[in-house]
């Protein structure tokens, strides 16, 4: 699993100390202790390890040594004295990582990693672990990214399949599906949330999350709509939307719908509300000249292509129907010109370069 290869690097972390002859805790004797090295230089430096055992920063390395390296040779023993000396290792472990997350977030997730492996049962500790572990795919570049992901999910999803009724492991699957961008999901878990707990500010909290995202969601349900060629219901839901909220990718939406009714009056009209709302992106210009072209309104559609390429000159759709819209007014130089520059690009797919093949000979271009 790479993520045991990630976190394997933090043993590096570790500096390892021996307990003298005659000192206390017998059950550390004959161990290797491990210390986080930057818990050993604040000790040596603030004078408080200078000439006695810090129990708490060893239990704390322990810990950090098993979440580091789960096979490492002297875990067995390490538990030992983990169950020794601490009453709730997994209470203690959660205490200390919540109390540090901020200042040292690495440390407090390998701590949480440490507990979750000895005891991964321990329900809280699971969350608090998972809850930590999906954020670090964004803190930096590593190859693992994915994995932190997938396994926060896993973790999650296996404890409110054991504990139906755990509110906080619901919100924290929506906290992730909210930040993929799958808001339908990330409302479905919010909502479990929001119905499992009592307590009136956890309540006030997942409602701010719900009207975060609700039209993220709603979003999401049209495109499915879309998807499945159900026109009628994206509009419903677009429509109902845009009633409260003027966004341009709605408006476009809305447009790839009634295109595909063939309503194209009110597909150019959606199209053109979605331009003004600020909309900058290349499909939109080609479908709102598409639906300009097939609504017989074909030197409108030719000037938004024209708008089109200027914001996206290298886009070779937008140059394709370009030249289609040009042949049909007869301005065959123009044409001729624009598929001598396109047949340059790079990115063209075969069938593009089949039809300009067939244009060329067609037209004598």
């Amino acid at each position: 699993m790479r993520l045991d290869d990630y976190f394997r690097k933090f043993v590096d972390k570790l500096g390892y100390i021996e307990l003298k002859e005659n000192a206390s805790y017998e059950k550390l004797k004959d161990l290797p202790l491990p210390i986080y090295l930057k818990d050993m230089k604040e000790g040596l430096e603030n004078g408080y390890m200078a000439n006695k055992i810090n129990l708490d920063l060893i239990l704390q390395g322990m810990l950090i040594n098993i979440g580091a390296d789960k096979d490492f040779l002297h875990n067995y023993e390490y538990i030992n004295v983990l169950n020794h000396y601490l009453k709730e290792v997994s209470e203690y472990a959660s205490q200390k990582a919540i109390s540090i997350m901020e200042e040292d977030y690495d440390k407090a997730i390998v701590l949480l990693r440490g507990a979750y492996i000895i005891d991964p049962e321990e329900k809280f500790t699971a969350y608090n672990y998972a809850r930590l572990l999906w954020p670090k795919a964004y803190q930096e570049d590593i190859k693992e990214k994915d994995d932190f992901v997938r396994e926060a999910l896993r973790i999650l999803q296996e404890i409110i399949g054991k504990d139906d009724d755990f509110a906080i492991g619901y919100y924290e699957l929506g906290n992730i599906y909210s930040n993929l961008g799958e808001y339908l999901k990330a409302r479905n878990y919010y909502n479990n949330a929001l119905s499992k707990t009592t307590s009136a500010i956890a309540q006030d909290e997942v409602r701010d999350r719900l009207r975060e995202i609700n039209d993220n969601a709603d979003i999401e349900e049209a495109l499915y709509f879309i998807g499945k060629s159900n026109y009628n219901e994206a509009i419903i839901k677009l429509t109902e939307i845009l009633s409260k909220h003027k966004r341009a990718d709605a408006y476009y939406y809305l447009g790839v719908a009634y295109q595909n009714l063939g309503q194209y009056e009110n597909s150019i009209m959606a199209f053109s509300n979605s331009l003004r709302q600020g909309a900058e992106f290349r499909e939109l210009y080609n479908d709102y000249a598409i639906s300009l072209y097939l609504n017989k309104e074909i030197e409108k559609a030719l000037t938004i292509i024209r708008e089109g390429l200027k914001k996206f000159p290298e886009d070779p759709r937008l140059s394709y129907n370009k030249i289609q819209i040009n042949i049909s007014l007869g301005n065959m130089a123009e044409a001729k010109k624009d598929i001598d520059n396109l047949l340059t690009f790079d990115d063209l797919t075969d069938e593009i370069v089949e039809n300009l093949a067939i244009m060329k000979e067609q037209f004598h271009l």
